[in-house]
């Protein structure tokens, strides 16, 4: 089972075998679909469940830093510590920017957003949290032949630049324009928060709750991950599971008879 949570974890178990995170709920649930975590549909993803129409792609704002002959995106995402009033604010002023040469933004959340831009190339970009504290110019180099998008990036930069608020941001990273295949043969439960993802990717999504038989599915999908019942917790547990947080992913092996038995012996003394 593919245990997927909208958290960062505390710490990994000792004896468990060390996995690649993604970054996100939804990038890892697109990697375990098997869609090319290089060049996710993470946008078209976002879309479907905010309703949009069109084509869409992910806005990360980042802190950047430049030396003498590089540049490195050195914090997105949770580690930008951005606020939500900041984020709003600095939204607003780049929808406004935006809209002048025909573009759109849609707010998702304070770390996410997207673009909507009919007049746009193709762009060859990597997930942001594949490319922080990695060399940028090989990045840039490879957007697109055109030079838009590159010129895109350093136009942000010079908005953000120009601004006079305190914020951490001074450029935005896009990415994630692939698109969504047909609906995958896959067996997800998710929570409440996360089912309209689920929904959108699978044929085969339940709502989760504390009663539900879990080892008849895929994926558990956790948006609140103390949505799981302490009796899934040790029922999973006990099986051979792959968990991805935001920040880790590993796998536990099931544990035999012995093993459980000893290890209760040892909790009761």
């Amino acid at each position: 089972m593919d245990v997927i949570i909208d958290a960062e974890c505390a710490s990994v178990p000792v004896d468990a075998e060390l996995l690649t995170s993604q970054g996100s709920l939804a990038l890892n649930l697109l990697a375990q679909l098997n869609y090319d975590p290089l060049n996710p549909p993470v946008a078209d993803l976002l879309a479907s469940a905010h309703h949009l129409d069109g084509d869409w792609l992910v806005v990360t704002p980042i802190h950047w830093e430049a030396s003498h002959n590089d540049a490195l995106i050195v914090a997105a995402g949770q580690t930008l510590n951005l606020e939500e009033t900041q984020a709003k604010h600095l939204f607003e002023l780049l929808s406004a920017f935006l809209a002048v040469e025909g573009m759109t933004l849609y707010y998702c959340d304070k770390d996410t957003w997207l673009l909507s831009n009919p007049a746009r190339p193709e762009i060859h970009a990597k997930p942001v949290f594949r490319i922080i504290n990695h060399s940028l110019m090989p990045e840039l180099s490879q957007l697109d032949a055109s030079m838009y998008w590159q010129k895109f990036f350093t136009e942000c930069q010079m908005f953000f630049a120009s601004q006079s608020d305190t914020s951490p941001v001074n450029g935005v990273w896009i990415w994630g324009g692939a698109k969504l295949g047909s609906k995958k043969a896959v067996s997800i439960c998710a929570d409440e928060d996360s089912l309209s993802l689920a929904q959108i990717c699978t044929k085969d999504a339940t709502l989760y709750n504390p009663d539900i038989e879990l080892k008849k599915f895929q994926i558990l999908l956790m948006k609140n991950g103390d949505n799981l019942s302490m009796k899934h917790q040790t029922e999973i547990n006990r099986i051979s599971a792959r968990w991805y947080w935001n920040n880790s992913a590993y796998k536990t092996r099931s544990l035999n008879w012995f093993t459980r038995i000893w290890r209760t012996l040892i909790h009761a003394h």
